[in-house]
């Protein structure tokens, strides 16, 4: 898998800021699709394990919580953070979903993924595989972003820069603004049939804070949007320079919606 946000230390510090602003969200979730004290859980793109630790919140020491992505370092960190927390329930499995068959404490209660299945060149595969490592009577969970939610009120250059080299990579990488819209149509594809539940849940933020993130994901973004022509170095400069003028605080910044469906395996 080709991740456009590229694997750096700032990125990953910028992975635990966005898990952690969608915390309530994802928790919310978690809750609504049934999560339980003793549950066997997967989350799939575990990234830097925010979830994890919800999910080994959640499941309590009778509980197992296995993390799954292709990067080993941010994995491997992950774990050390949650050990660091008590959360010794936990373990990190290295790999590509589409290699592996199965994992050792599968099948599971819950499989969760955030944010992954947008990144996939078959996502709908993915979500097959996924739901094979189900266990009959348990729950899948899918959290993706629809990215063109993202706006501001009053408009603002900045804004318009952000938006510009996000779709300009989108258009040029194959990835869906609106990927997150499609969950329920996956499914579908995926032969699970319809979402059991679904919920869209959404963030306005002040600039002051916003900023923060635009900027961290622009910087992310950046060796790929030089590479493929979509701005230039100045540019990029001045973009950093206006997105912390101060009179752009007061100023509200819709972040991209989040959009969740589960389903419970009936047999």
């Amino acid at each position: 898998m080709h991740y456009i946000l590229g694997r750096t230390s700032e990125e990953y510090a910028r992975l635990r800021r966005q898990a952690q602003a969608w915390e309530p969200a994802t928790k919310s979730v978690l809750e609504r699709a049934g999560i339980a004290p003793g549950m066997q859980c997967l989350d799939a793109g575990c990234g830097p394990g925010e979830v994890m630790r919800l999910m080994a919140q959640y499941a309590g020491p009778s509980g197992m919580v296995v993390g799954l992505d292709i990067d080993g370092h941010i994995g491997a960190e992950a774990i050390v953070t949650l050990a660091g927390l008590g959360l010794r329930r936990c373990r990190f499995v290295q790999g590509d979903i589409f290699q592996l068959e199965q994992i050792d404490e599968g099948p599971f209660d819950l499989v969760f993924a955030r944010l992954l299945l947008m990144h996939l060149e078959k996502p709908a595969e993915a979500l097959r595989k996924l739901y094979s490592w189900v266990k009959p009577g348990g729950r899948i969970v899918i959290q993706d972003f629809d990215t063109a939610a993202v706006d501001a009120e009053p408009r603002l250059a900045v804004m318009d820069e952000f938006k510009a080299l996000w779709s300009g990579i989108c258009r040029k990488t194959s990835k869906d603004q609106r990927f997150g819209l499609r969950i329920p149509e996956l499914f579908s594809e995926a032969g699970i049939g319809r979402p059991d539940g679904t919920d869209i849940a959404g963030l306005l933020l002040p600039m002051e804070v916003s900023c923060h993130m635009l900027t961290a994901v622009y910087r992310s973004l950046l060796p790929l949007a030089l590479e493929l022509g979509l701005t230039t170095q100045e540019r990029s400069e001045w973009f950093f320079e206006e997105a912390q003028k101060p009179e752009w605080r007061d100023h509200y910044c819709r972040w991209p919606l989040l959009m969740s469906a589960w389903k419970q395996k009936t047999d």
